[in-house]
């Protein structure tokens, strides 16, 4: 058995592990967060211990994983539906939650003391009380910090005070952030609501600068369906004509999350750029896209496309609150689950993908009967770019 000559006789995949969400824990410390850590454990997020090829020893580490569960803040959860019953114990889509309790326990366990980061953020659960007296706006700024870790919390603290003095500018909200905040133009995005409690107004007068989306059409139909795609040079690709499953379709690019974007559908809150294709194919098209796009038909065919990975998929489920019959692009993604089921992936920690979080259900059957299983087991994703 391999309990891998660590201190205290911990295998050496566990310790892993343990390191593994301390880093999670410091790229986003507790003070920052609503909910607990989710931690799924599979091939990507702990590779490990997936890379065991004796049964006997992953049974012998799983088991000192299990062990952990006795210390505060920690929980290990399985599917535990009939049908996974008879599978080995970590391919029943187990994961950790990880709640505060547990971050001195890891960081005993592993050496690692509180980061500068840590430390800002527990000066900061000090300085804001002492600066503001409203208690909702108090809460808001300690579940959501404006960190910046070159300035004193006190410092960041007065320059966030300073904002109703320009109020009444017509500015975006990167301005004001590029104003107040040292040229820190995206350091207030997800404050709008702080800084609505700061000037005890209903909502935020700073709006987000307008999501841009650009059109290209491989149809002549003003009423084609309409596909979001999720990456930029896949879009060239698709607009260019290269790949031909997506003639018939009016191709709309807007990077990564920013398809999902309420705003989309005001004028205010989307710039639309027409590539000069669509206006030769039909000169409609460009009219009839906005019509529809600052209207109120939700009937429309909206297909997303993006990679075949958890991120994308949460962009799917994003975007269909906004557009609620989007569905995942059957012709881009069975290719994709082609190259994935013959292990042409790649592991989340191979492209910086092991923060994506599983985003449960989607709404879209497709996407949540097929795709999303398939990356659960694999545990490994694959870009769109890639075809």
């Amino acid at each position: 058995m391999s309990a891998d000559d660590n201190p205290g006789g911990r295998p050496a995949a566990v310790t892993a592990l343990l390191n593994a969400l301390v880093d999670r824990i410091e790229a986003k410390p507790f003070a920052e967060r609503r909910r607990d850590i989710s931690f799924p454990l599979s091939a990507g997020t702990w590779p490990d211990f997936f890379t065991i090829s004796h049964h006997g020893e992953r049974m012998f580490v799983w088991r000192a994983l299990e062990a952990l569960q006795t210390q505060p803040g920690f929980a290990l959860l399985l599917d535990k539906r009939r049908g996974q019953r008879d599978l080995d114990i970590w391919e029943r889509s187990p994961k950790l939650v990880i709640a505060a309790q547990a971050e001195a326990f890891l960081r005993d366990e592993t050496g690692r003391q509180p980061s500068t980061q840590v430390a800002w953020v527990g000066q900061w659960r000090q300085a804001v009380p002492a600066r503001f007296s409203n208690a909702a706006l108090c809460e808001r700024l300690l579940s959501r910090p404006i960190v910046v870790l070159s300035r004193s919390p006190e410092q960041v603290l007065e320059r966030f005070a300073g904002i109703p003095a320009i109020a009444s500018e017509k500015l975006m909200l990167h301005e004001v952030a590029s104003r107040q905040f040292w040229g820190l133009s995206k350091i207030l995005n997800g404050q709008q609501e702080a800084i609505a409690l700061l000037l005890e107004t209903d909502v935020c007068p700073f709006p987000d600068k307008p999501v841009q989306l650009l059109v290209a059409a491989r149809t002549a139909d003003p009423a084609a369906p309409i596909l979001f795609v999720e990456n930029a040079a896949t879009f060239e690709a698709l607009a260019a004509g290269r790949l031909s499953a997506a003639e018939g379709f009016v191709l709309i690019y807007a990077s990564g999350y920013k398809a999902s974007a309420r705003r989309l559908r005001s004028p205010a809150g989307s710039s639309v750029y027409f590539a000069a294709g669509v206006f030769e194919r039909n000169a409609a098209l460009g009219p009839g896209l906005l019509d529809w796009l600052y209207g109120t038909d939700v009937m429309r065919p909206i297909h997303f496309w993006g990679d075949l990975d958890f991120s994308g998929m949460d962009i799917l489920k994003e975007l269909r609150v906004v557009f609620p019959g989007a569905q995942a692009w059957r012709a881009g993604y069975e290719a994709l689950l082609e190259r994935l089921l013959a292990d042409e992936s790649h592991a989340p920690d191979e492209a910086r993908k092991s923060g994506q979080t599983d985003p449960g259900l989607t709404g879209c059957s497709y996407a949540d009967e097929v795709l999303l299983p398939a990356l659960r087991r694999r545990g490994r994703f694959v870009d769109q770019e890639s075809l």
